[in-house]
């Protein structure tokens, strides 16, 4: 071989040589990016993992509301309404009018 083709096959060699280096590091660089991506702290993963805590927090507020606008019912009532007074204190403490009769059914026979 000629000095000409020998430099040239050199040339080629080391051109290879560097694009495999940068191929390498390109790979590793991108694993590394996408590792981080999807478990890092921020990553995706994490991310799908606040939104269901999100949503569960949600249907959690809408259902203690529901329950807050029902207790403020049940206060309002017991203030105001004399007829859910007396529904209460007989289911809750089984009294009953003069002359008036309770059974009590068990469930359990």
């Amino acid at each position: 071989m000629d000095k000409k083709n020998l430099l040239r096959h050199q040339i080629v060699a080391e051109r290879k040589k560097k694009g495999r280096v940068f191929a390498v590091f390109f790979i590793l660089a991108l694993a590394f990016i996408l590792f981080n991506l999807f478990f890092d702290e921020m990553g995706v993963v994490k991310y799908f993992k606040l939104k269901s805590e999100e949503k569960q927090m949600e249907e959690n507020l809408v259902r203690l509301e529901n329950e807050i606008s029902a207790i403020k019912e049940e206060i309002s009532a017991i203030g105001t309404d004399p007829f859910y007074i007396e529904k209460q204190a007989r289911e809750d403490l089984g009294l009953a009018k003069p002359d008036e009769y309770i059974f009590k059914i068990d469930k359990d026979k």
